[in-house]
């Protein structure tokens, strides 16, 4: 496809590495935008030869790694290659709405203070399975109501202007899968004391399916395991959007209610089953309380029986969470600066 007659003040950054049905969709809905960019394609050196034909018959430039490098290389070698002053970066596997661009751009405008901006999954994912429907409402509440003023930064739906991430020196290559690399980018941002903003009425569709054993692992060794060694070493530099002191407080909630539950089951033989249970379901009841806000968002969109799930799947989160959390803290050393 032949470049755009003028220079674009905006390029779109998208990684991909095979899965060509979600790629089409992706690159499909961001042609739509009602606002000029330039799009370059970045292919992770994918298999097949089927998301390389979308790429380019899609995108203004497509770019090919040899090795699979993971995203945060592939996004850095977009960029290096942007002609645009704002680089917006968009996943794969994620669907904008027409006017997603045009927000992003309105939004940086009005602050001309701020280097980077992000946005949030819509509340109506494409995948309607439990796991997934759970996961996408998780996201969607915490950046609904995180502050707007973040320490983080997120690269699903995220836009930076190219001189900060020029500054900054772009994502850590390190990251060899996808991880916290966008995290650790939006901790440099700030920490240089630069300005990242929670946008979330910057909205998109996430269009992956997650299932129990996939979360799980993906939560534990992908990010609660590099995102808590990453807080250890940089102590008091963000990164925090999931980490307000009430967040905390479940986690230890959740481990006591856990702990307690072999107690009350060695005391049921003694009085009614249900009896000795009263303390680790009393455990709980402050987290119920705490995200009262997240499990009506279940009820309202799922109805009743996707409400409990939810509720008994984010106490898995917070279990697990803070499981991967202790670990490293016992573990972990402090790298020294």
């Amino acid at each position: 496809m032949a470049p755009h007659a003028r220079e674009p003040e905006i390029t779109v950054i998208v990684p991909f590495h095979d899965k060509p049905e979600q790629l089409e969709r992706c690159l499909v809905a961001l042609r739509a935008s009602s606002e000029p960019f330039e799009l370059v394609a970045v292919d992770d050196a994918s298999r097949g030869a089927r998301a390389g034909e979308l790429a380019r018959a899609h995108a203004d430039r497509v770019i090919r790694l040899e090795l699979n490098s993971g995203p945060a290389a592939a996004r850095n070698a977009g960029a290096r290659h942007a002609r645009g002053a704002l680089l917006v970066f968009i996943d794969a596997d994620v669907v904008v709405e027409p006017d997603t661009l045009a927000r992003m751009r309105r939004e940086l405008a009005a602050e001309p203070g701020a280097a980077a901006l992000f946005g949030s999954y819509d509340d109506d994912p494409s995948e309607r399975s439990t796991v997934s429907y759970y996961r996408n409402l998780l996201h969607h509440h915490v950046h609904h109501t995180g502050p707007r003023e973040a320490s983080t930064f997120w690269a699903g739906c995220g836009a930076i202007r190219k001189v900060d991430f020029d500054a900054v020196q772009g994502f850590d290559e390190g990251y060899r899968v996808p991880s916290i690399e966008d995290i650790e980018l939006g901790m440099r941002l700030v920490a240089s004391g630069r300005r990242v903003l929670l946008v979330p009425s910057v909205r998109c569709k996430h269009l992956k399916r997650w299932g129990l054993v996939d979360m799980v692992q993906v939560d534990v060794t992908r990010r609660a395991i590099p995102w808590a060694k990453l807080l250890i070493d940089r102590p008091g530099t963000g990164g925090d959007l999931n980490l307000a002191w009430k967040q905390q407080l479940c986690v230890a909630l959740v481990a006591l209610a856990t702990l307690a539950v072999p107690t009350a089951l060695a005391l049921a033989p003694l009085r009614s089953i249900w009896a000795p249970l009263w303390l680790p379901l009393a455990l709980l009841t402050p987290v119920l309380a705490i995200n009262r806000s997240l499990y009506a968002l279940f009820l309202e969109r799922r109805g009743l029986l996707f409400a409990l799930a939810g509720f008994w799947l984010h106490q898995l989160y917070f279990f697990y969470g803070g499981l991967a959390y202790a670990w490293v803290r016992v573990t972990h050393r402090r790298r020294s600066a």
